[in-house]
């Protein structure tokens, strides 16, 4: 098990169970189901990847969306932006792999994100609030319209 170190003192951990794959292994997964990596062909990180499972990610992603305000206030802030704090806020909050993936949804061209749930398995999620019908949880490949094509 394992918990979120950052949560004030005066709130229960979050606990969760952590899987381990190899980054070959994640390739395969997501190119199999034809997602394009946008990174060097030969770009191997130095680390396994670490997930959780549906339930641990469903205790998790609410922390991981965030206010629409911020997006309907400073417009220089964008999709983009937000996948990228998810992405980067889910490995240094909890230690777990969150890719930014880029496709498509009923808006258009969007960025959110993407996370393994078994060896076999991911899921997306919406980090804005603003899309309400489907921010703050788990959803699959092409629900909602929501289809990711790339990632990283």
């Amino acid at each position: 098990m394992c918990w979120n170190l950052f949560k004030k003192k005066t709130e229960k951990p979050i606990e969760y169970v952590v899987h381990e794959m190899s980054w070959e292994d994640l390739v395969k997964l997501l190119g199999d189901n034809g997602l394009e990596l946008m990174l060097k062909p030969k770009f191997k990180p130095d680390y396994n990847v670490y997930f959780t499972d549906e339930a641990g990610w469903s205790k998790i992603i609410p922390y991981l969306t965030y206010s629409a305000e911020v997006y309907v206030e400073w417009e220089r802030r964008d999709c983009d932006d937000y996948s990228k704090k998810a992405s980067a806020d889910a490995g240094f909050n909890y230690g777990l792999f969150c890719a930014q993936a880029w496709g498509n949804c009923r808006y258009g061209v969007h960025a959110f994100n993407l996370v393994v749930t078994s060896p076999t398995t991911f899921k997306l999620f919406e980090p804005n609030a603003i899309f309400d019908e489907v921010a703050g949880r788990l959803i699959e490949q092409g629900e909602e319209s929501w289809q990711a094509k790339n990632w990283k």
